[in-house]
């Protein structure tokens, strides 16, 4: 009788290609937490903290070097069109790097102490920033264009190499001594290696013969809705996820920092593992769908219920006992991370639920709308930790308000969306 409930659950089309990507990254995610105990031990709180500094500065940055035409792989209908897409990504995330790099070098150079005398902009990894943020680029390309295909073994094989990649040479670079900056190195070459099997794809397809450098112009103009409002937008949610670190960093110190990131991390798992794989299928099949039916309010009905009963366990086991856990796993040291942990899940519990939804504001055009919203969020989710940071002084407070402003803004994100879930489209 179980076998023929997993049988029949298997064949359905959603439930095997959210499986599928979601197996590669169960494996990567389960990879990375047995590492964790280990990293805990051979890098300090300072060490994570500026890693945590250098992911949030490089991903802010990296979303502004594709446009955010990624999006439009998966709209053409003829995939030479999608293919030189992806080229003009390439091409649009090389100059956007470069002018980074001399960004980054001019500020370093400037003569104005109060600039050239950053934290971030002391650290000899700064001029890695445009190297992660090209990669990021690519990356994010490759992965769109194979999810047109519905390649996503490719993608879940993807995600297990970069977790493994960056994991190994975490554990190798700290072993030999290499702890202040082997934590970014490790994760570039996580980053390069992650691009193998999604470049291997559009290789093999023969698609590359297909570029064309005169198309470039037109598609950035047809598209042109893409960087036009989702960039602000995206760039307001990135900044609102990633602010934390870098807020810290002025008010507290690193140390600090690499509490907040190690408790984010392990939190961010359950996401990584399933509101990511849902969410791209997701998109998929709301396209699919609103393009036989005119809506999709019963496959985001269901898509919702399925979030639900997987965020509530889990985040309510994580509420309880992320003090204990953490203790016990990472060590004595690490237990103020478990109480940052414990407020943390009052936002990520929400985020789990909307943000594979939110994917809707895409496939319906309504970047702009999507935008204001993460603009707001990000707006009160600053205004919140430094209120935190002036009445109580403390970065737990802080963090409790930041969480609870994010929270609030998902709920609102999700109440927009299912709107949209009911009313008719053509697309």
């Amino acid at each position: 009788m179980v076998k023929k409930i997993f049988y029949r659950a298997y064949s359905n089309p959603f439930f095997k290609n959210v499986s599928t990507l979601a197996a590669g990254t169960l494996i990567s995610q389960v990879i990375l937490l047995a590492a964790s105990p280990v990293l805990t031990r051979l890098f300090s709180a300072s060490n994570f903290g500026v890693l945590a500094l250098f992911t949030s500065i490089s991903t802010v940055a990296a979303i502004l070097t594709t446009g955010r035409y990624e999006f439009a792989i998966g709209l053409p209908e003829k995939h030479a069109k999608a293919t030189n897409v992806v080229g003009l990504i390439t091409v649009l995330s090389f100059i956007v790097s470069c002018i980074y790099l001399v960004i980054i070098f001019a500020l370093k150079h400037s003569g104005i102490n109060a600039i050239s005398q950053n934290q971030f902009l002391r650290l000899p990894v700064a001029y890695l920033v445009p190297v992660f943020t090209f990669s990021a680029a690519s990356y994010s390309s490759l992965q769109y264009w194979n999810q047109r295909f519905k390649s996503y073994k490719r993608i879940a094989l993807s995600n297990t190499l970069q977790i493994i990649g960056a994991t190994l040479f975490n554990i190798i670079f700290g072993l030999i001594g290499i702890k202040e900056f082997g934590l970014i190195y490790s994760l570039l070459i996580g980053q390069v290696l992650s691009m193998v099997p999604v470049f291997l794809k559009l290789h093999h397809s023969g698609q590359l013969k297909k570029l064309k450098f005169s198309e470039f112009e037109a598609l950035a103009k047809e598209y042109i809705n893409f960087p036009k409002y989702m960039l602000i937008s995206d760039l307001s949610q990135t900044i609102s996820q990633q602010i934390v670190p870098i807020i810290f960093t002025i008010l507290f110190n690193s140390t600090t920092v690499g509490f907040f990131a190690l408790a984010n991390r392990m939190l961010k798992v359950p996401s990584i593992v399933l509101t990511s794989s849902i969410g791209n299928v997701f998109r998929n099949d709301a396209i699919d769908v609103i393009r036989a039916d005119g809506n999709c309010r019963t496959l985001y009905v269901s898509t919702f219920k399925k979030l639900l009963i997987l965020s509530i366990p889990i985040y309510g086991f994580l509420a309880i006992f992320s003090p204990q856990i953490f203790a016990f796993v990472f060590g004595k040291n690490w237990a103020p991370s478990g109480y940052f942990a414990r407020v943390i899940c009052i936002s990520t519990i929400f985020d789990f639920l909307a943000t594979p939804m939110s994917s809707l504001f895409y496939v319906l055009g309504k970047q702009k709308m999507y935008m204001r919203l993460q603009f707001l969020n990000t707006i009160f989710g600053i205004l919140f930790i430094y209120i935190g940071f002036w009445i109580f002084g403390t970065a737990y407070y802080s963090i409790f308000l930041f969480a609870i402003s994010n929270g609030i803004f998902s709920c609102i994100s999700l109440y927009i969306t299912y709107n949209f879930s009911k009313h008719s489209y053509n697309i």
